[in-house]
């Protein structure tokens, strides 16, 4: 398993994950300060959801080592969230931050997770309030991320395709020599593998520099079918069966090892 996701990873996580809907939480263990366990269950079904601050959600069957004592964070979670039903998981926006309700109306409390950067874990409430925080922080001059701060569900980008225009001149702005893949992947939401995935499909390898062996002009209509089959991709793995969803992943996983 993958140990930091990409936006790619996540919205197919994400999908994969509507299985554990509707099952109840049994427990809350922490294995280290960034890392815990949520133990769910639905008659005799038992799942064990892993959420790693900044890099990581998904089942796990192994037996992970619990700390022998829980800690206050877990504590706040097994208080607020034992027994209630996991209602909902979303990918907010196009970012990487993924948010769980348990429970529902005014008893709801949510958990999320932030899997980019320094990553962090936050407890809400029905409202948004800020209950806990693995990581208390300020943003800027107004944004609080502390207790009994609203969480600002806002702050998560909302992207669209990019266009011919955009990405002309994110192209021009490269410099001569540059890696392509390497200018487009802080400029895309895609992650790498699958960035790297399509562009070798349409013929640009990780050799493929700017101004050397791509011209801007006479292969930007190329790199746009490209980009566009990206695109595809990221919708469809939002809805496609997990088995699906997960042989993509792994396969853009291969792809990425072999073409090094």
């Amino acid at each position: 398993m993958k140990t930091r996701f990409n936006t790619y990873d996540i919205v197919c996580v994400v999908a994969e994950l509507q299985k554990l809907v509707g099952m109840r939480v049994n427990n809350i263990y922490d294995i280290d300060s960034k890392t815990y366990l949520i133990r769910l269950q639905r008659s005799e079904e038992k799942q064990v959801l892993m959420l790693e601050s900044g890099n990581r959600i998904h089942t796990t069957n192994f037996e992970w080592p619990k700390n022998v004592a829980p800690s206050g964070f877990s504590m706040k979670m097994r208080k607020h969230l034992k027994n209630k039903r996991l209602e909902h998981l979303r990918q907010l926006g196009t970012d990487r931050i993924v948010d769980l309700q348990f429970g529902s109306g005014e008893a709801a409390y949510h958990i999320i997770l932030e899997l980019y950067d320094r990553g962090n874990i936050i407890l809400t409430d029905y409202e948004f309030t800020i209950s806990n925080i693995l990581r208390p922080h300020t943003e800027g001059d107004k944004v609080k991320f502390v207790v009994r701060e609203k969480y600002p569900q806002d702050r998560a980008r909302e992207t669209t395709a990019v266009t011919k225009e955009a990405m002309l001149e994110i192209l021009h702005k490269a410099k001569s020599g540059d890696p392509l893949k390497k200018v487009l992947v802080p400029n895309l939401e895609y992650g790498p593998p699958l960035i790297e995935h399509v562009l070798v499909k349409h013929g640009f390898t990780n050799a493929t520099k700017i101004g050397k062996t791509f011209n801007i002009m006479e292969d930007i209509d190329r790199l746009m079918e490209a980009l566009q089959e990206a695109e595809d991709i990221l919708q469809a793995a939002k809805k496609e069966h997990s088995k699906v969803l997960f042989l993509r992943i792994f396969t853009l996983i291969f792809f990425k090892i072999i073409h090094k």
